[in-house]
């Protein structure tokens, strides 16, 4: 039971220090593997190479060794190997026009134009299915020199969705799963299975506003479609939600990337909403081993859009969480361990209606 580095159908262990890195809310995921190699040991890898890394035998994450580093001090040298899932590639690409973009698509078919235009081996998981774009939407090819995933991500955040990866390196249009998973976060004073190493939370209204609008302006080709309108309907549109819990004056305007209606505004800023207030509101954790049972090797991995129960007395946190980090790492000293990053359940749900509770509040500040 270990993180292993498969590189060319050899799997390596042993290493000093490793970690692998699964986010949510970010499409690549990434990886660090250190060796300490004997003098005269030859490297095994030159860069480049495809890989997969494994956590207690599970496959975690498909890519490349992107980056070699070596350093050379009494007798030995030591080796850090790093790289990223194969989405990675669609991060640093940028594209061409694609001439063939043209409503009704879905977002899957967008993707997967973008994917076969870079020609990735890589394929496009759709686990929401959100309606189709339509002619009035302003569906349109990149600019020359556009970066891919710019491209794709504004019209993800069109529809409220997600663009993450899985572990074979497909991109995933993914929500949140609303998936309860058993285990708990755990650090109850006085309790003898208590799993958490560390933890920390942190309430930041620093990027949160009362009152949030995209403005927009609909396609012109929306004046064919929508019969007789008057100009003013076509060329003002806009939608807005308000964030309750922060204080009134605290303003934010969207411009919209591409062209919305009014109702389309309105979810835009609601997910703006939902998105920062989720990033105001984080809560993580290290915690013993791989496994949400650390005692047992064979339970299931820590992973990503699951609620876990969330019991810290330190904190005062006692409530369900989704999970949008997992990051295993193993360390000499250390040993095998987990960081975990959650938000607030509901988060990437469009549903602001969850207040901050006053448990979380008297626990931080006593």
């Amino acid at each position: 039971m270990t993180m292993a580095l498969e590189v060319n159908g050899v799997s390596y262990v042993n290493f000093v220090a490793a970690s692998c890195s699964i986010r949510l809310d970010a499409l690549s995921n990434s990886f660090s593997f250190e060796a300490a190699m004997p003098e005269g040991e030859p490297l095994p890898f030159k860069g480049g190479e495809a890989c997969a890394v494994y956590v207690n035998d599970e496959l975690k994450l498909t890519g490349n060794i992107e980056v070699i580093d070596v350093n050379y001090q009494s007798g030995r040298h030591t080796v850090i190997v790093a790289g990223r899932d194969k989405t990675g590639d669609l991060l640093d690409s940028t594209l061409d026009a694609i001439p063939d973009i043209r409503a009704p698509i879905s977002l899957k078919q967008l993707v997967e134009k973008v994917v076969n235009h870079l020609g990735l081996d890589i394929k496009v998981i759709d686990q929401v299915q959100p309606e189709l774009f339509n002619e009035a939407e302003d569906i349109a090819s990149p600019e020359p020199g556009e970066n891919a995933f710019v491209f794709i991500e504004k019209y993800s955040r069109k529809r409220q969705t997600l663009l993450t990866s899985d572990p074979d390196g497909n991109i995933v249009i993914a929500s949140n799963s609303g998936d309860t998973a058993v285990g708990a976060v755990q650090h109850i004073i006085g309790a003898s299975d208590n799993n958490v190493i560390s933890s920390s939370f942190s309430f930041d209204t620093t990027g949160r506003f009362n009152l949030y609008k995209t403005v927009s302006q609909l396609n012109p080709v929306a004046l064919n479609l929508a019969g007789e309108t008057d100009l003013a309907s076509v060329v003002n549109q806009g939608g807005g939600v308000s964030d309750s819990n922060i204080r009134a004056g605290r303003q934010m305007v969207l411009v919209s990337e591409t062209p919305f209606s009014s109702s389309e505004s309105e979810a835009r800023s609601k997910w703006e909403a939902d998105i920062r207030r989720s990033r105001g509101l984080a809560y993580s954790a290290s915690v013993t081993g791989y496994t949400v049972d650390a005692s047992d090797p064979d339970s299931d991995l820590w992973d990503i859009n699951k609620i876990y129960q969330i019991v810290d007395d330190f904190l005062g946190k006692q409530e369900p969480m989704l999970c949008n980090l997992v990051t295993f790492t193993l360390d000499l000293d250390s040993g095998e361990q987990t960081a975990l990053g959650f938000v607030d359940e509901k988060t990437y749900t469009l549903d602001l209606t969850k207040p901050v509770t006053s448990t979380t509040a008297a626990g931080i500040f006593g």
